[in-house]
């Protein structure tokens, strides 16, 4: 619990500066969608085979999708998506200032 509370800390901390922050929630969000994938695929009682076969892959590749979906490429999470039953979505939104 020590370990936890001193990165909770350390974490609040960092996220103080709005760029780490900012940084943090994009990452967050990328992150996400991998989580996500993951959460849906188990939900249907699919495995990573099972995925990679439906979208013409490898179960290394559905697992480095889900793990770091920020380096797939939009058709890759597209495809992911469509195989675990889901639809991506993806929308350009105005910044808020």
């Amino acid at each position: 619990m020590k370990r936890s509370r001193s990165w909770d800390t350390y974490l609040n901390q960092q996220l103080k500066n709005p760029k780490v922050k900012r940084a943090f929630e994009e990452e967050t969000k990328a992150l996400n969608i991998g989580i996500e994938l993951a959460r849906q695929r188990e939900r249907k009682g699919l495995t990573q085979e099972d995925v990679a076969k439906r979208i013409g892959s490898s179960a290394p590749q559905v697992s480095r999708t889900e793990r770091n979906p920020e380096h797939a490429n939009v058709q890759s999470l597209m495809r992911c998506a469509e195989a675990v039953g889901m639809r991506l979505d993806i929308r350009l939104l105005p910044v808020a200032k």
